[in-house]
């Protein structure tokens, strides 16, 4: 009784399985349709599979989309406004406006590069945490490199830094001013490979100043590093200052700058303008700093900082013209 019951049961599934099969050939169309279809699955399929692009291929399709972007700004400043320097960052301020000028100056910098990998949060959710691309190559970060982080502006929260020392074998530099130390989530296992010192991040070093101020060539001198796998950094408008001194420092003419990826938040404040920011971040991409994720910091609009403008956005940029980035398999 058993056996028949089994074998009535698996005749059910086949007749099932052919009432699917002709009805699906149905919904196909004719034999020539059908071989097209099939066709171009098994085509997906190789080309999904066994048809992954190297390295070089991915980075210039994505240097080209990004490229794309960067002339699609420069068209559409020229169409609506002449020169930058006579838009306003927030346009679209009423309905009128809006039909003309639908954007803001957001837009006109997107996270437009491609990541070559994961991309994933570390730190908490919220003000404090960041997005890193390829968090999978600073786990598993080749052994005859130290992978060294900055990171500036940390006031109470160390997130990052703990989920950064937690996973990784790489050691952090940490600055800020207005503290004198990492905040309580940086656990005691990890202070070996975390060093603070209570100072500020400016375009130029100034030791006069209480507590000093240091420019981030300064402090890599200061510390015996040429390189810097991952810079932090959160510091409330002196971003400007402080990167416009790193490409001084390290002219085009000398060669690569020495930051493999950057995550930055972008502060409007004390009258920053269209044309200033583009201005900053065009020499940013000049250095081959390409920015693969965004997002904004709404905390302006509910802080009330700013008019309700949204006067904050955070970056995470990656160095297309640098022979050691590990995010692109650099080991030299």
């Amino acid at each position: 009784m058993a056996a028949n019951s089994k074998r009535i049961f698996q005749v059910l599934w086949l007749a099932a399985g052919l009432l699917f099969v002709i009805a699906f050939l149905r919904s196909i169309g004719t034999p020539d349709e059908a071989k097209k279809w099939a066709s171009n699955k098994v085509s997906n399929l190789i080309s999904s599979d066994g048809g992954r692009v190297s390295m070089r291929e991915f980075m210039a399709t994505a240097e080209a989309i990004w490229a794309k972007t960067v002339q699609q700004r420069h068209d559409m400043i020229a169409a609506d406004y002449g020169d930058a320097s006579l838009m306003p960052l927030f346009p679209a301020t009423s309905a009128p406006e809006y039909k003309k000028h639908p954007y803001s100056i957001w837009d006109f910098t997107p996270a437009s590069f491609s990541c070559p990998h994961e991309v994933e949060r570390v730190g908490r959710m919220g003000d404090g945490g960041k997005w890193v691309c390829g968090m999978s190559r600073y786990v598993n970060f080749p052994k005859d490199r130290e992978c060294i982080i900055y990171s500036f502006g940390v006031r109470d929260e160390s997130s990052f830094e703990n989920e950064m020392l937690s996973r990784t074998k790489c050691r952090v530099w940490a600055y800020d001013f207005s503290v004198v130390d990492f905040g309580e989530q940086l656990e005691p296992t990890n202070r070996d490979r975390a060093t603070f010192l209570q100072a500020g991040i400016a375009g130029k070093t100034n030791t006069t100043r209480s507590p000093p101020f240091y420019s981030i060539s300064d402090l890599m001198d200061m510390n015996g590093h040429d390189y810097i796998d991952i810079l932090k950094m959160d510091i409330e408008f002196a971003e400007f200052e402080a990167m416009q001194g790193l490409h001084d420092d390290f002219p085009m003419t000398a060669g690569e700058l020495p930051i493999g990826q950057l995550m930055i938040e972008i502060h409007f404040f004390n009258g920053m303008t269209s044309s200033g920011y583009l201005d900053w971040w065009e020499r940013l991409e000049s250095r081959g700093l390409r920015p693969t994720w965004t997002e904004p910091n709404l905390l302006a609009i509910t802080l009330n900082l700013g008019n309700k403008d949204p006067l904050l956005a955070e970056y995470t940029m990656v160095n297309v013209h640098d022979s050691k980035n590990i995010v692109f398999g650099g080991r030299l």
